[in-house]
């Protein structure tokens, strides 16, 4: 088993040198194409378990410009993702905080996550710190003020439903739509340099659908115009 080399860069930053950690992105990926996804979980899961153990309990801030570095990032943040689409919202919330401590700059914008599992857990502390970085103009920050609302009170914010179906409608018609599906327009329309709102909307919906498959009364009041 390779040896996990951290080198200093000056600035606080490191590089991550031992372990190619570009090839266990590419290996999750083929496991996956395979129908193996507990494999590639795993998978993730190891790498990023392994990197922690070594470096303790503070993760260090890696070099975003270093490949090896950037890819260890987004296997945390990948493994994040695993671990909530399977309900284990506390440990998907813990490594989403590990690529903030990784990634100052948030390149992965897992603050957006964090906010949305934040008010799950109902770490209303955190989810301010997590909220700030989130533009008032975007559809994820009345997605979540709506989410927020329902956890707190039983009912979503009126306002924020108003900003959502009005400034937003690609994102109010996927989220309060009974079909997401995963055609050959959609694949590609993922794959491509500038996505329609509509995927981007449908790519957010699989990644939070963990949270709205536990209460599906939340859909159906923001349904509701």
């Amino acid at each position: 088993m390779a040896k996990i080399i951290i080198k200093p860069q000056g600035g606080g930053v490191v590089r991550v040198e031992g372990v190619d950690y570009s090839r266990v992105l590419r290996r999750g990926e083929e496991l996956e194409s395979q129908g193996e996804y507990a494999a590639a979980c795993e998978l993730r899961f190891d790498a990023v378990q392994r990197f922690m153990d070594t470096v303790g309990e503070e993760s260090p801030m890696l070099d975003w410009e270093d490949k090896n570095s950037r890819s260890l990032i987004e296997l945390c943040y990948r493994s994040a993702a695993d671990h909530l689409q399977v309900g284990e919202t506390e440990m998907a919330a813990a490594l989403w905080e590990c690529v903030i401590d990784m990634d100052e700059e948030d390149h992965f914008e897992a603050n957006v996550m964090l906010a949305f599992v934040y008010v799950a857990l109902e770490d209303w502390d955190c989810l301010e710190s997590a909220r700030f970085s989130i533009s008032s103009k975007t559809p994820e920050y009345h997605l979540l003020a709506l989410w927020e609302s329902y956890v707190r009170s039983g009912e979503v914010d009126k306002g924020a439903l108003k900003e959502l179906s009005s400034r937003h409608k690609e994102w109010w018609a996927e989220f309060t739509s009974e079909q997401h599906p995963v055609d050959e327009a959609y694949k590609a329309d993922c794959l491509s340099e500038r996505p329609s709102k509509r995927t981007e909307a449908r790519e957010f919906w699989f990644a939070t659908e963990p949270l709205w498959a536990s209460d599906a009364e939340f859909l159906e009041k923001v349904r509701v115009k």
